[in-house]
């Protein structure tokens, strides 16, 4: 059995050796495979070289490395252009530098926009606009042409080989633009073109000439409409299409005026004019001599208004005015610029009778003799005052003046149409008698009188314009400025001083004193009131029809007392 065993152990291990010698035999084989197959390539054996055709059809082989090499430089590749311009051979850092300028261009460089106006030409400016260029991304773009490939490996480098190859055949130009920002665009175009729209001019009065009573006219002006918003519109869109040198049309409307010098030269005139004799008092006829000094050639455009005091002033003696009867709280008494309403009411019939408009209008306080009753206007500083508006499209001048103991105020401008005429009428309303107030008088003796005040009757008048045709017939009748004329009571002061010391008690209805008779001094005349003494105008009287119209039964007036300040005339 040991014998056994013992042959068994060496048949094993003789298993065991000749396993081992069979595994350096396969080694040995496989080895042998792969010297022939793989490592005779790579050193010495089968080519691993790379077949491409140049630019001639000729077939090159390339080592992968060589193949490496020659494709991957640091320049440009032969065929590449940048803006039409060979940048081949040049490094990047070369091609920017030499494409810097297209970074430093300005808006004024690139662009120019002119406007065509009819048969002018006018250029855009470019103050505002900012300009980039694209050219460092092209740069970059152009230098990574030829340089990658969707292939790899070997392939990879054939793919970029003809790729590159190709562009000496066939060039490749990269080219760059430029963008633009436009949102100064709205504003540079409404600059260069606003000043170019005119606003229609119609013809117009700028002067009245006194010398030979007519308008000094300007003439019209044809008025200009420029389309703003689509010359934007256009020029934004051939920005935005790169197109940087353009022609805009630009779409314009002429507007003719309607009304020409010729037209208001032929149209307008004098309409209306009112005369009346003054006194013969110097101081008074300065007065209106000065303010018609003052008003004439005044001229109102259409919508303006005349102020009387506003425009003339405070009458003082600086300005050459003289002492002259007024009215103050109903009496007469001289003041500076006496008279003066005189021609305000001149002018006050004239404005009427040209169907203006009167903005403020108020009657004296006392009627005046050189116009009918209600057709009156007063003035004084600083008020009550006159004041009317040009209410017409057409201007209108004042020509005042002073002569021969006349003044006389016309009105220029447009004529009332089909040749009508205006005139002013007061109308009699009622008659206002005064009434007499007696005053107890402790100062005087029983038995006497003074009158202290003058009665004065007054006055309630209605006014109209009235309107007529051309062959003088009435056609028209329109309620105007009522006119209130108030009357004045007599004032007496009665005696109530008895002769024994005793002071009476007085009857105020009729002024009787109830004192006995031995109370009254016999030698104390007694004072009748006497027929009112308030300076009147010194016009000529008056010749107005004696009015018929039936007694007025109306109470008394009862119009509180006149406190209106000193009226500048009667």
């Amino acid at each position: 059995m040991k014998k056994n065993a013992a042959k068994r152990r060496q048949k094993k291990i003789t298993t065991a050796v000749v396993g081992v010698v069979a595994g350096l035999l396969a080694v040995t084989a496989i080895g042998t495979v792969l010297y022939f197959t793989v490592f005779k390539n790579v050193f010495g054996g089968k080519s691993n070289k790379i077949v491409v055709t140049d630019a001639n059809g000729s077939e090159i082989s390339f080592e992968p490395e060589e193949l490496q090499a020659q494709i991957d430089v640091p320049t440009f590749y032969e065929g590449i252009t940048i803006n039409g311009v060979s940048v081949a051979g040049k490094t990047k850092e070369e091609v920017k530098a030499q494409f810097a300028e297209e970074n430093s261009k300005s808006a004024s460089d690139l662009v120019n926009v002119t406007f065509l106006v009819g048969d002018e030409s006018i250029p855009m400016p470019t103050t505002g606009l900012t300009v980039t260029s694209d050219i460092d991304s092209i740069i970059d773009k152009a230098y990574e042409y030829g340089r990658t490939s969707t292939l790899q490996g070997n392939d990879g480098l054939k793919d970029r080989y003809n790729t590159i190859n190709a562009l000496k055949t066939t060039p490749v130009d990269f080219v760059s633009t430029y963008s633009l920002d436009t949102s100064a665009v709205d504003q540079l175009t409404t600059n260069t073109l606003e000043p170019l729209q005119k606003e229609v001019i119609e013809a117009y009065a700028s002067d009245f000439d006194l010398e030979n009573l007519e308008f000094i006219i300007e003439d019209s002006q044809e008025g200009v409409v420029i389309d703003i918003d689509k010359a934007i519109a256009d020029v934004k869109s051939a920005l935005d299409s790169k197109e940087y040198e353009v022609v805009i049309p630009v779409s314009q409307e002429i507007i003719e005026p309607t009304t020409s010098a010729e037209f208001l030269k032929e149209y307008l005139g004098l309409v209306a004019t009112t005369t009346s004799k003054t006194s013969s008092n110097d101081n008074r006829n300065t007065n209106i001599r000065l303010v018609c000094e003052t008003i004439d050639g005044y001229l109102l455009q259409p919508g303006e208004s005349f102020d009387f005091n506003g425009f003339v002033g405070q009458r003082t003696e600086a300005k050459g005015y003289k002492l002259a009867h007024g009215i103050f709280n109903g009496d007469m008494r001289d003041e500076l610029g006496g008279g003066i309403c005189q021609a305000n009411t001149m002018l006050y019939q004239s404005v009427t009778k040209a169907d203006l408009q009167v903005d403020e209008r108020k009657n004296h306080t006392i009627p005046s003799t050189y116009v009918d009753k209600g057709t009156d206007a007063t003035v004084t500083w600083e008020s009550p005052n006159f004041r009317f508006t040009n209410n017409t499209e057409y201007p209108v001048a004042i020509h005042a003046y002073y002569a021969d103991q006349h003044v006389t105020v016309e009105i220029y401008g447009r004529p009332l149409p089909d040749g009508q005429k205006i005139e002013l009428v007061g109308e009699f309303v009622r008659e206002i008698a005064p009434t007499t107030v007696y005053v107890a008088d402790a100062t005087m003796a029983v038995g006497t009188k003074s009158t202290t005040t003058g009665s004065r009757t007054g006055y309630d008048y209605k006014s109209y314009k009235v309107w007529y045709d051309a062959d003088g017939n009435e056609i028209k009748k329109e309620e105007y400025f009522p006119s209130h004329y108030p009357a004045r009571n007599a004032e007496i002061h009665v005696g109530v001083l008895g002769a024994d010391g005793k002071v009476y008690t007085m009857d105020p209805k009729t002024g009787s004193v109830d004192a006995p008779p031995e109370a009254i001094n016999p030698t104390t005349p007694s004072d009748t009131p006497p027929a009112d003494t308030t300076p009147g105008d010194t016009p000529p009287a008056d010749t107005t029809p004696a009015d018929t119209t039936p007694a007025d039964t109306t109470p008394a007036d009862t119009t509180p007392a006149d406190t209106t300040p000193a009226e500048n005339g009667g």
